[in-house]
């Protein structure tokens, strides 16, 4: 009998438990139906709401799903749309601060290759400076050498007797002996002028007045030269060795040593002439005149044997 009343005491608190958890949840579940009905009535996103609120939450939003629109795509390809557009925003702006370090590079290069074309036109103008200096002393050299020669040769026709260098003379252009007079002193010139042609010395004497620089006298005398040899091979055909046969009895009747210095330094100013003279004279003359010529320039009689047996 106890334990029946026991039983039945236990039922009853078992019953009166549920009764008391209905009693506190049937509000509960009527309250959360009646929100359901009226949030679903009003089109209210609720449930979007809490997601959204859930992902604003540190650690809550890695558990939380994406919120959905009302279209029903998903907000994150918003968020993925506006990321890749600031990540491209971040490349354009990326590769314009590339473009303009690259112009700035480009801009330094050629302000650079500028500078360094100036440096090379200045070095170009400096080398063409040295260059024509080079050049200017070279011809300067030269034309003092070669009035060195001609000073040279008209000593030698100091030298000789008046009527011998006026023979040889009468045998050079108007230019020629201007030249030689020109550096002669005024004692040598009367001297050989009384023994000239007197057409040749009254014209000379004319044109020793108005006597040009060396270099004038050189040009001169070599392009008168060059006109008398073209006229002569003119008249080459019609020449009876007149010429030839005064020249090598002017030669035979120098003594051997006055011969061979005269020779030597006609053969510095033109080899042809001097080949010619050697030419003129007869075997025993020509012998002597290299014997003289080999004692004091061994080097240039030899070459002048040489151009003698080889022309």
């Amino acid at each position: 009998m106890a334990k029946t009343v026991l039983d039945d005491e236990l039922e009853e608190e078992s019953g009166g438990g549920f009764s008391r958890f209905l009693f506190f949840m049937t509000p509960i579940l009527f309250t959360v139906v009646l929100l359901g009905v009226l949030l679903t009535l009003f089109n209210i996103d609720f449930r979007n709401t809490l997601i959204d609120w859930g992902n604003r939450i540190p650690v809550i939003k890695n558990l939380v799903p994406d919120p959905v629109t009302s279209e029903g795509e998903p907000v994150q390809a918003e968020k993925k749309e506006q990321k890749q557009q600031e990540s491209t925003d971040a490349t354009v702006k990326e590769l314009k601060d590339q473009l303009a370090k690259q112009q700035a590079e480009l801009q330094t290069a050629n302000q650079q290759a500028a500078e360094q074309q100036e440096k090379v036109k200045e070095l170009q103008d400096q080398l063409t400076a040295v260059q024509q200096e080079k050049s200017s002393r070279e011809q300067s050299a030269e034309a003092e050498a070669y009035q060195k020669e001609v000073k040279k040769l008209a000593n030698l026709y100091a030298e000789m007797s008046p009527s011998k260098a006026a023979a040889i003379f009468d045998k050079l252009t108007t230019e020629e002996t201007l030249q030689m007079l020109s550096v002669m002193g005024n004692e040598n010139k009367v001297a050989i002028l009384e023994k000239m042609d007197p057409q040749k010395a009254a014209d000379i004497s004319i044109k020793l007045k108005d006597v040009n620089t060396s270099e004038d006298l050189a040009i001169a005398a070599l392009q008168s030269r060059l006109k008398m040899e073209a006229a002569a091979d003119t008249a080459a055909a019609t020449s009876t060795g007149l010429n030839d046969t005064e020249l090598s009895q002017t030669f035979s009747s120098m003594a051997a040593a006055d011969a061979a210095k005269l020779v030597l330094q006609t053969y510095k100013l033109s080899p042809e002439k001097a080949l010619k003279i050697m030419k003129s004279v007869n075997g025993t003359t020509r012998s002597k005149i290299l014997a003289e010529m080999a004692k004091s320039d061994e080097k240039t009689s030899v070459k002048i044997l040489n151009q003698l047996v080889s022309k």
